[in-house]
Order: structure tokens, then sequence, then C-alpha cells
């Protein structure tokens, strides 16, 4: 759960009841769980994703602002995993 992650949120209308004010944060809130669900449903679609079997020795690249990334659990023991950064420019 990213939201915890997002600054000064909602944004803060000037409403002339705090009783207001809490209606709008509750439904802001609620809109905001419903996209993120929607959004996580999207990413988990087999067709959303480009699955690679990674054998010993082999390197993956990825530009992080043109793609999401993530992996699968996998056994560390025997194989050490190693995870570098880089800039191109």
């Amino acid at each position: 759960n990213d939201l915890d992650r997002l600054p000064d949120l909602p944004p803060y209308p000037a409403f002339d009841t705090a009783t207001e004010n809490e209606r709008h944060n509750d439904l802001f809130y609620q809109k905001l769980g419903e996209a993120h669900e929607a959004w996580d449903n999207i990413l988990r679609r087999d067709s959303m994703r480009l699955v690679i079997d990674l054998q010993p020795g082999d390197c993956v690249l990825v530009a992080n602002q043109r793609c999401m990334h993530g992996r699968y659990a996998f056994e560390t023991s025997k194989f050490p995993r190693v995870v570098m950064g880089c800039y191109v420019g």
C-alpha cells in the first residue's frame, strides 16, 4: 500500500464546517482507494507481464522511467543475487 507515501493528501478546500471537511476527506480517500485497487488489478493481469526466466550469469537492464518491474521469489543460497544501479545519459 503506497497511500502512506503520498504527501499532504487530501487537498484541503475551505469548507464552512469540520463535518464538511471530514465528508470531503472520506470521499477523497474512498476514491483514491478505488483507483489504487483498479490500478493493482490492471498490473496483476498476465497480459501486462513479461516474465523472463533468468539463468545463472544472465543480466537484465531495466529503464526505471519506462517500465515498472519486479521479480518472483527465488532461492538465494544457490546463486548470489547482485543488484547494481547505473546512470545512462
